[in-house]
């Protein structure tokens, strides 16, 4: 089999921190842990999870918002191999549009937008919840024309589990659970993408 694209997670993966809604939170000191429990619950859904969330932000500054964080280490190297590679890279990301700073190595880079007025949070525009990322990378193959079979998929958190499960080669990077260690074929554990970018250099050079 021939690997013509790549899927990634964005948050825990391409980011050294496991999600940017709670990074955010962290950050502006609020507490978002009501909100997350009545997703749970059953009470509301993702999008007014969502919602909720970045209420808790309304009127935050967007350059404060939008300021440039540290990346995970082994970005570069990582973006050389795809490129070299030539084949497809997709970012999937239930997180939020500020990491789009680390977009520039990805086709297609789909996340959640905070919506900016006047300079500061008003509301979000979600696209990609904790249960859709097989839906949307679907949608992405069928405009590129490339099976699930060719398909190397990379994620850390059950919210991938949808696309590693569905792909011809999941890999678990850094799991959160045994579950999704499971779901892979592959488990790399590391804190720079030099290990996952040496991997994909060599399962993209083999024609099995």
């Amino acid at each position: 089999m021939t690997y013509r694209a790549v899927i990634f997670d964005v948050d825990g993966v391409i980011t050294p921190f496991r999600s940017a809604w709670q990074r955010l939170h962290a950050i502006l000191g609020t507490d978002a842990e009501l909100n997350r429990a009545l997703y749970k619950l059953g009470v509301i859904d993702y999008y007014e999870w969502a919602l909720y969330d970045t209420l808790l932000w309304h009127g935050a500054p967007k350059r404060l918002i939008e300021a440039r964080f540290q990346t995970r280490r082994g970005l570069d190297a990582l973006c050389q191999v795809l490129k070299e590679a030539g084949v497809y890279s997709i970012a999937l990301s239930a997180g939020l549009g500020y990491t789009r700073q680390l977009s520039r190595c990805f086709h297609f880079y789909v996340v959640n937008e905070l919506i900016y007025r006047d300079g500061a949070v008003n509301t979000v525009a979600v696209s990609v919840s904790d249960r859709n990322k097989d839906v949307i990378a679907e949608r992405i193959l069928e405009i590129l024309d490339v099976e699930w079979s060719e398909v190397i998929a990379v994620g850390d958190g059950e919210a991938d589990l949808s696309i590693l499960k569905k792909a011809g080669y999941p890999i678990a990077f850094n799991p959160t659970s045994e579950e999704v260690a499971r779901a892979a074929k592959a488990v790399i554990r590391a804190d720079s993408l030099h290990p996952l970018a040496k991997y994909l250099k060599a399962l993209l050079r083999q024609k099995l």
